[in-house]
């Protein structure tokens, strides 16, 4: 039976248990390894977390019941009466006499009115819908950068980690070399600042590392010591490739293709969209009080005391009109304005948005193409690093010449790193652009 409640139990436990911030404050207090926190994890924790999020839901709900309540207002109204009395005027007996009634009332034609504010509201829910999912963008983007900062601060940090390592390695054979009488003293000196130099450089990498941690952290909920999984640049080499070889007819294509997607994806211009179509509606409605309305009500009553009994009834239609038609006037001339103000927001938005795409396109592809010759070059630096070192051991070379080549592995590994980083983080905003929550659709379109 223990047995059977365990089983049980853990069933029960583990969606909760599949949660990463559960994972990882669990492992933390256990001790057991940490599972390294991929994107896509990282994402939705920040999508869970996120209480913006759970407020734009809300607005979608909100919406929602205003359109409702604009539904309802078309329907028939209700209403039920009743009332009873006692006569005690007569002392030997009482008369007892109740009434009861009903009555019900619509509205047969409004000129469009509830038909068109009913349409409003609904375009008003679907934008609050658009809203939501921008809010679900806009997270996943600041999630991206997170990550990839963290990611990047990191690949810094082990790369003053090693220029501090190099530059210990050059002291200790410059020690050497300065008590055998092969070296100057100010070469030593100048081999000790340089090891000074790279210290206050890795500091500044702690620093910077444990500041874009605590940002991730925020986002995410998990502690800033989690492990992240890190990108795997070698899975775009293709892309990588089909970018460096793009002419710019595909350079056109690509862009054409890219808006196309956020013309029918972005929930920005959905929005101004919307809100266009909004202003269509209420033009429509305030057209509509121009006409006459016509509405239609019917009561009965039922009347019972002293033994006897009575029933009433009638039917009513009536019809009005606003003859205050320069108010009127003014109230279609605003909501002409405010559509044609809506319209040109719209087109403005479609314009900046194509203009953005082409930039984060141009931005892309420009990283893209600076990642291998900043590979050859990292490669290149290495390699005369290590002829160099060999060169100075055997006095060949001087302390500067190897501080130079140093320099050169340093400059070059920086470069390679901001490529690299560059290329995700320019990849990450186009996507977002688009209005899309992954990159699949963005890397297909290159052809």
């Amino acid at each position: 039976m223990n047995m059977y409640f365990r089983i049980v139990l853990l069933i029960c436990l583990a969606p909760v248990l599949s949660l990463p911030s559960f994972a990882q404050h669990a492992a933390a207090e256990t001790g057991t390894p940490m599972v390294p926190l991929t994107l896509e994890k990282a994402r939705t924790a920040a999508l869970i977390r996120s209480p913006d999020l759970r407020k734009y839901d809300l607005a979608v709900t909100q919406a929602a019941l205003v359109k409702r309540a604009q539904d309802y207002a078309s329907l028939p109204d209700l209403s039920a009466t009743g009332s009873a009395a006692y006569d005690t005027a007569d002392s030997s007996s009482g008369d007892l006499s109740a009434t009861t009634g009903v009555s019900a009332s619509t509205t047969l034609f409004d000129g469009g009115k509830n038909t068109a504010l009913s349409k409003k509201y609904s375009l008003a829910t679907e934008a609050a819908r658009e809203n939501l999912r921008a809010e679900r963008i806009s997270i996943i983007d600041s999630v991206d950068t997170a990550f990839f900062a963290v990611l990047e601060d990191k690949a810094s940090l082990d790369a003053a980690q090693s220029d501090l390592d190099a530059a210990k390695l050059r002291l200790e054979i410059a020690q050497v070399k300065a008590e055998a009488g092969a070296l100057a003293r100010s070469d030593l000196l100048q081999t000790e600042s340089e090891i000074a130099s790279c210290q206050a450089t890795l500091n500044t990498a702690k620093k910077t590392l444990s500041s874009a941690k605590a940002k991730l952290a925020s986002l995410t909920g998990l502690p800033p010591s989690t492990i992240l999984v890190p990108a795997d640049f070698t899975a775009y080499d293709r892309l990588i490739g089909k970018l460096g070889t793009m002419d710019d007819t595909g350079l056109e294509d690509l862009v054409a293709s890219v808006v196309s997607i956020a013309r029918t994806r972005s929930p920005d211009l959905a929005v101004y969209s919307l809100t266009a179509s909004q202003a269509r509606q209420s033009l429509s409605a305030a057209k509509s009080a121009c006409l006459p309305s016509v509405s239609a009500s019917a009561a009965g009553n039922l009347s019972a005391g002293s033994g006897s009994r009575s029933t009433s009834g009638c039917l009513t239609l009536a019809a009005s009109m606003d003859l205050d038609f320069w108010t009127l006037k003014n109230a279609i001339d605003q909501a002409r304005t405010t559509l044609e103000q809506a319209d040109l927001d719209t087109a403005a938005q479609g314009e900046s948005l194509k203009l953005n795409i082409e930039q984060a396109v141009y931005s892309w592809i420009s990283s893209a193409l600076a990642i291998a010759p900043s590979a050859t070059a990292f490669e290149y630096a290495k390699t005369n690093y290590q002829n160099v070192l060999e060169k100075f051991k055997l006095s060949s070379a001087t302390s500067s010449d190897l501080s130079t080549a140093q320099a050169l592995v340093s400059t070059d590994e920086t470069a390679l790193i901001s490529a690299r980083y560059a290329f995700l983080t320019s990849l990450s905003t186009l996507r977002g652009l688009a209005g899309l929550e992954d990159e699949a659709e963005i890397i297909a379109a290159v052809k």
